[in-house]
């Protein structure tokens, strides 16, 4: 049962839509895109990423985006302009495990810091840091964390971009999931509140329409042109026809009722987990609460153990993600999360409630011997 992997289900996504611009591009221009396009991106998908950017405060030109073969690209390229090998790197603590990956295959240090699933990053706690140590950069999200699911207020992100400045550090925003959101205005990108700030913005389709299409961006401001040296270095170029696409979709309006849509799925789903969950998880178990999202972060009563319960849950047929993944440092052993990316059904709800009876079990187990001990 898909409980693991932060993917939409192929259901929810509009894939017959994008199919048939797909197929339109390929029979109207398929020689004109079987070429290597600019190392920047497709001119038109830029300028409709650009035109999306506005509606949150963003007032980018195309010429300051660079489509990347994804998010992940995205985050890759903007360490290696601001970062070398052997540098700190502070993270969102716990954070997502792909971000560690890159931060390991680049030879960069995680410096983790404590993030609450309501208030976001304890800037205090970033301050101290700063203070102490020397940091080549930090790497957050703007919206809706994952695992967390919080999102700084905007006061706090003004707060949190000034103790920056002062430090002379460079802030990568990681927005992927930014477009999900379950209230009435989606939450301004970090970089939209204060425009002068040292900020590099990372997004991709990945989350809402096309994870398939690898088709991500960024917004790099003084940092364009190492970007653009290091993807050249790396892919050179990402695939045409894809970019050519998703501009034609995002032209025609498609995608926002696509996004409304799903936003309101997801909701309804994260609803229905949490509900599952407060039902047959042990006494005194935990769980976010995202305003955006579709995943859900369950915190189980000490001592319980997420990877041995990782291990049953798997010879059941259920995946979920143990909550060590989401640590450079193997904290959060008695956590785990959830992803409500799959339509709500019987089956889905069996396998919440056969997680739920798994850790029961485990906790009473655990009790059993601390008594005889």
């Amino acid at each position: 049962m898909p409980l693991g992997c932060a993917v939409p289900s192929p259901e929810l996504l509009a894939a017959g839509q994008l199919d048939r611009f797909l197929a339109r591009a390929a029979r109207i221009k398929g020689v004109d895109y079987n070429v290597y396009t600019a190392p920047k991106g497709d001119a038109a998908l830029r300028q409709e990423l650009c035109r999306r950017a506005l509606r949150c405060g963003q007032g980018w030109s195309p010429e300051d985006v660079v489509v990347t073969c994804g998010c992940t690209e995205a985050v890759t390229l903007a360490l290696k302009a601001v970062a070398r090998p052997g540098d700190t790197i502070a993270i969102e603590s716990p954070t997502y495990f792909g971000l560690l990956h890159v931060l390991e295959a680049l030879g960069l240090k995680a410096l983790e810091m404590p993030t609450d699933a309501e208030a976001g990053i304890d800037i205090a706690a970033l301050a101290h840091a700063l203070d102490q140590k020397s940091v080549a950069a930090c790497l957050f999200s703007s919206s809706f964390n994952n695992p967390l699911g919080c999102t700084m207020p905007d006061a706090k992100k003004l707060e949190f971009l000034r103790l920056l400045t002062r430090h002379s550090v460079p802030l990568i925003e990681d927005d992927i999931y930014g477009d999900i959101f379950f209230g009435a205005e989606r939450p301004k990108p970090f970089g939209a509140l204060d425009p002068a700030a040292n900020t590099i913005y990372c997004s991709s389709f990945s989350k809402t329409i096309a994870p398939g299409y690898r088709i991500g961006w960024l917004m790099a401001g003084r940092h364009t042109q190492t970007v653009l040296q290091q993807k050249l270095a790396s892919t050179l170029a990402t695939p045409a026809l894809t970019q050519a696409a998703l501009a034609d979709l995002l032209s025609c309006g498609g995608y926002d009722s696509h996004l409304r849509r799903i936003r309101r799925v997801f909701a309804d789903n994260i609803d229905r987990m949490t509900r599952a969950i407060e039902q047959s998880f042990p006494a005194g178990t935990r769980v976010s609460r995202p305003a955006g999202g579709f995943v859900l972060w369950v915190e189980l009563p000490q001592p319980a153990d997420t990877r041995v319960l990782f291990g049953e849950a798997v010879r059941r047929g259920i995946c979920f993600a143990p909550g060590d993944a989401f640590s450079a440092t193997g904290r959060y052993q008695h956590c785990l999360r959830l992803s409500c990316g799959y339509g709500w059904d019987r089956r889905i709800e069996a396998g919440v409630e056969t997680i739920g009876a798994l850790a029961v079990a485990q906790a009473r187990q655990g009790a059993i011997h601390g008594q005889g001990s």
